[in-house]
């Protein structure tokens, strides 16, 4: 009974679970959540909270008629390394139901800056493929350093490790950061719902 109470609980999670997606070519979060409230006490609740920290968000669309409030988000500078840094913003949905509200965070853009000189908009695939690109090459880092017999290249190699590794650390931090901040908008929305 254990056994099938836990996989009833690692369903539950499974299905619950969020992850940025590619949608119709656009990276996309997307979030259902079921309420008890109708689209006319939803719509003015959520606009307020936009309205209230309208610093931190940009209003795009407010529709009231298709239940629709969109708005643009920009999070604080990230580093990569020493000399590599971006800024990531996305796009934010509310599509108001009745008793439903469906949230969705797509159009990541991060505008990377390469030295202090060079901007550069990238989309998250570009964070995707950083993240494969920089795994692929300490694997075959890896590689090599089983094979070297070279005590001064062996070290050479362990270095170079540890700076992609590092690298990789905060390609992944850029990563989950946002992925952080679509759950905790979602949060938020579900505390407002649950509020009389």
């Amino acid at each position: 009974m254990k056994k099938l109470s836990l996989l009833c609980l690692l369903i539950v999670v499974f299905m619950n679970a969020q992850s940025v997606e590619l949608v119709n070519g656009d990276y996309m979060y997307t979030k259902i959540i079921n309420t008890s409230k109708k689209k006319k006490d939803i719509y003015p609740m959520l606009k307020k909270w936009l309205t209230d920290n309208s610093l931190q968000y940009f209003i795009r669309t407010d529709d009231r008629d298709l239940g629709i409030l969109s708005f643009d988000e920009r999070l604080s500078l990230m580093h990569y390394n020493d000399t590599q840094s971006t800024f990531p913003s996305f796009n934010s949905t509310f599509e108001i139901q009745n008793r439903k509200v469906i949230y969705k965070a797509g159009h990541i853009v991060l505008q990377d800056n390469y030295g202090g000189m060079t901007n550069i908009k990238n989309d998250y695939k570009s964070l995707l493929d950083r993240i494969t690109n920089l795994t692929l090459h300490i694997n075959e880092l890896k590689d090599q350093l089983t094979t070297e017999r070279d005590e001064k290249r062996r070290s050479d190699i362990r270095k170079e490790i540890d700076i992609e590794n590092k690298k990789l650390n905060q390609s992944n931090a850029v990563k989950i950061k946002l992925t952080d901040c679509f759950a905790r908008n979602v949060d938020m929305i579900i505390k407002m719902l649950n509020q009389n």
